[in-house]
């Protein structure tokens, strides 16, 4: 019987598994543990890496995704392990984090399951990585976020085990599915997971189990994971949130009886409800945040410029007139700032003069729409001129403040913790991105047992500053946004370590895997596109040089519109004035994959292998003259 068997189970999330398993091979040194993946049928060449990187894996290919608790059990009953650790796949582990497991299942031989304090991958401590039974109250207080203000009373927040810290090792009645470790001769005696449960409630029902059957659940805080959180399942969907709160619903008619089970059942469906409207209230403000704020801002502004203009200049408004007069004109402006593009995404090079043009001609169209009106219905050019340049100053103020919040995508001021990997995380860096930015980085040294006099000379510009234990330090003086550590030097001890403090100050935490060629974050993994092609369409340059080709050729032909209705080729003005709004693009990107619509489709005509060449070639070698050459043929030859 080996010492510890880790079961994983994978779903499409190729690259984190692979980060896993790197991190349970390093903490796997020097023990006796076995390791077992489970697919479900993943379709992200999770097997063949597998297959490939990690030998010595045990592995089990399933047909079809049969859900969390099948896929563990599968592997727990050929599994040999004293131990089963249940662990995620988006999960990177200590390199110690087995042995302090080990150390403490027999210290206390009545523990039959164990946990660790987690962080996610911007250094939040993740409060689920101890919980307490979720009965009606402890639930009512968790939905209700009574636990918010008693974080630490067990009354308020039993939901979170708040009588122990986070630092704080004890006895906990919940484990979490993401890092579960279990004695085997206690899973010998209630049994394994629940079938039932396809995802979600299988460790709160297992873990209840344990304690029923006269086993301890134990929260250890000797070491600690990272835990990315939800890779597999998007945790803020609509289909998260109905399969997590049914899962708690089979929870509760599983354990409780009479009016215990139908309390627990009644919050369970208004939770469901309540987080349902949440996500679509959610939904609306992330997508027309902008525009409320702006429509709002203008209004309140510009009632109090009338309400200025009526007491301080003496005009004796008709406010009854005024009233619906004035609101007609603020929607107006409203609406026609939106329709034109005012609140779409900008953050593409070529859009970037997209909200002033459209702020000027929404503002042109209010003005006119007022210069036409019946001499009646006219009650201020002032009030009217201060609509336009209030929207104007309020559009500034909440663009102002959302570029703010999401920093500068040219000015990166970042630390990369490495050693001899630092060229490679330099490059890697750098390809993923796909720009050259303006970026003041430093490096540090990734180990401690090295002098700051014997450091290497700077890389590609970036400068050793200090090593590792520096790092707190550097985030100060620095002011740093993102620290990158290198999978191959840094140690997993350390980047946990380092979580919570990147956490406190925000600093955004990616590990770089180079010979991967994935940078991993909690939002996934980034890649390279194109890397080597200097001109291709993937860079901002280059899209920018399209979009110029675009204005400067649908700006012409709609110069010469009466040429072009004369010559009977009316039917591409219109193509030219969704062009010239940024709308759509004259030519097909090739084979680069992006939403925008286009008028002519380069490959028109050509069979499956030229059309494909043809793509590829005008995406990884773009010039303008390429579109131009694609325009005049579908102009005079088709």
């Amino acid at each position: 019987m080996t010492d510890l068997s880790v079961v994983i189970v994978s779903y499409n999330v190729r690259a984190f598994l692979e980060q896993c398993l790197v991190s349970v091979e390093r903490a796997s040194k020097g023990l006796d543990v076995e390791v077992w993946v489970v697919d479900n049928k993943s379709v992200d060449g999770s097997v063949d890496m597998v297959n490939r990187r990690f030998p010595w894996v045990k592995l089990i290919v399933n047909h079809d995704n049969v859900g969390f608790s099948v896929a563990n059990n599968q592997a727990i009953r050929q599994s040999l392990g004293k131990h089963v650790l249940l662990l995620n796949p988006d999960t990177v582990v200590r390199e110690d984090t087995f042995t302090k497991g080990l150390e403490h299942m027999e210290a206390h031989p009545k523990v039959g399951g164990m946990g660790v304090p987690m962080y996610d991958g911007t250094g939040m401590y993740l409060p689920e990585s101890k919980r307490g039974l979720p009965t009606p109250w402890v639930a009512f207080c968790r939905m209700a976020g009574l636990h918010h203000f008693w974080p630490k009373s067990n009354q308020f927040n039993a939901y979170y085990a708040g009588h122990l810290g986070e630092h704080d090792t004890g006895a906990v009645d919940i484990l979490a599915g993401a890092y579960m470790w279990m004695r085997r001769d206690a899973l010998d005696e209630v049994g394994l997971l629940d079938e039932q449960f396809f995802m979600y409630g299988e460790d709160i029902d297992l873990s209840w189990r344990l304690v029923l059957g006269g086993w301890e659940n134990h929260y250890c805080a000797d070491t600690s994971i990272i835990h990315y959180k939800g890779e597999s399942t998007k945790k803020g969907s609509l289909n998260y949130v109905m399969v997590f709160y049914n899962a708690m619903l089979l929870f509760a008619a599983k354990h409780y009886e009479g009016r215990q089970a139908r309390a627990f059942s009644w919050m369970i469906r208004v939770a469901i409800y309540g987080r349902a409207a949440l996500a679509v209230v959610r939904r609306m403000l992330s997508r027309w945040g902008d525009l409320i704020r702006v429509a709002s801002l203008t209004l309140a502004a510009f009632g109090a410029w009338l309400w200025a203009l009526d007491v301080l200049g003496q005009r004796q408004f008709n406010w009854h007139d005024v009233m619906w007069q004035g609101g007609g004109l603020w929607a107006l402006q409203t609406v026609a700032l939106t329709l034109l593009g005012g609140h779409a995404e900008h953050s593409r090079l070529h859009s970037r003069f997209r909200p002033l043009s459209a702020w000027v001609a929404a503002s042109s169209l209010t003005i006119i729409t007022y210069s036409l009106w019946p001499e009646a219905w006219r009650f201020s050019r002032t009030g009217i001129l201060g609509l336009v340049l209030l929207q104007g100053i309020v559009y500034v103020a909440v663009s102002r403040r959302r570029w703010k919040r999401s920093g500068n995508p040219k000015m990166i001021r970042r630390v990369l913790v490495a050693a001899q990997d630092l060229p490679a995380v330099v490059d890697l860096v750098r390809k993923t991105e796909g720009v050259h930015q303006k970026q003041q980085a430093h490096a540090l040294w990734a180990h401690e047992n090295i002098t700051p006099g014997a450091m290497h000379p700077s890389i590609h510009g970036i400068p050793w500053v200090g090593t590792v234990g520096d790092l707190s330090d550097v985030l100060q003086i620095h002011n740093v946004q993102e620290v990158v550590f290198s999978g191959r030097d840094v140690t997993a001890d350390d980047i946990v370590k380092a979580l919570p403090e990147l956490g406190k100050r925000g600093v955004n935490c990616r590990i770089a895997w180079t010979d991967a060629g994935d940078l991993m974050a909690s939002g996934g993994a980034a890649r390279p596109s194109f890397v080597d092609f200097q001109r291709g369409l993937h860079r901002p340059e280059m899209a920018l040089t399209k979009r110029r080709f675009d204005v400067a050729s649908s700006a012409l032909m709609l110069m010469l519109a009466p040429g072009l209705i004369a010559l009977g080729l009316a039917s591409w003005l219109t193509p030219a004035w969704h062009v010239l709004r940024g709308q759509k693009t004259w030519v097909s990107p090739g084979s680069l994959d992006v939403e925008k619509p286009h008028v002519i489709d380069l490959k028109h005509g050509l069979g499956d292998r030229a059309a494909q060449r043809k793509a590829f070639t005008h995406t990884q070698d773009y010039h303008w003259k390429k579109d131009l050459s694609v325009v005049v043929d579908a102009l005079f030859s088709r």
